[in-house]
């Protein structure tokens, strides 16, 4: 399996009780659907990810739980703490409104209409009611700096991941959206 080809779904926050069962934290929406997964590669970097079979997984309070294959006591978990969770990328499911994240990030965002572009997508950032996009506006911009767009219909219109863009149509007021670099 190949960095590229896995997805970060989740990162493992310790140990929980004498069986070796994991706490972890998924970036799954919703959380719970990280225990759809049989297998899950684990590792500081997608790069040195092993593959461990999910024995099982459930919610506990806000976090999620997970025993594997092969982990059957807290001394083994404890090494698993600050690991992240990967899955293939092939075997995430997404409905044709949805995206991954990592399939946005590196997309340049223009406005609806006059196609001006305002920069590109370096990070997303998920603030409770939605998520957000960071984008980056170019060096060489009349006024460099950062968006925080949010990822909501009304103002991202259109997503084109053939051609890399995001469109979006910023109401009124989006200025306050805007850092400017110093």
């Amino acid at each position: 399996m190949t960095a590229e080809s896995l997805l970060h779904i989740g990162d493992i926050l310790g140990a929980h009780g004498l069986k070796g069962a994991l706490i972890v934290f998924s970036h799954t929406r919703p959380a719970q659907a990280i225990a759809g997964y049989s297998c899950w590669w684990i590792g500081k970097t997608a790069a040195t990810a092993k593959a461990y079979p999910v024995r099982r997984c459930w919610q506990h309070g806000k976090r999620m739980l997970a025993e594997l294959e092969g982990v059957s006591d807290c001394d083994q978990a404890a090494l698993f703490k600050k690991l992240k969770v990967w899955v293939p990328i092939d075997v995430v499911e997404t409905d044709d409104d949805e995206y991954l994240w990592e399939e946005l990030i590196g997309c340049r965002v223009i406005k609806e209409g006059t196609l001006e572009p305002l920069g590109t997508v370096t990070a997303l950032e998920e603030y409770g009611a939605q998520d957000n996009l960071l984008v980056q506006t170019p060096d060489d911009a009349a006024e460099p700096g950062e968006w925080l767009i949010p990822f909501i219909e009304d103002v991202v219109t259109d997503v084109n991941l053939d051609d890399c863009v995001i469109t979006v149509d910023l109401p009124e007021g989006m200025d306050v959206c805007f850092t400017p670099r110093s």
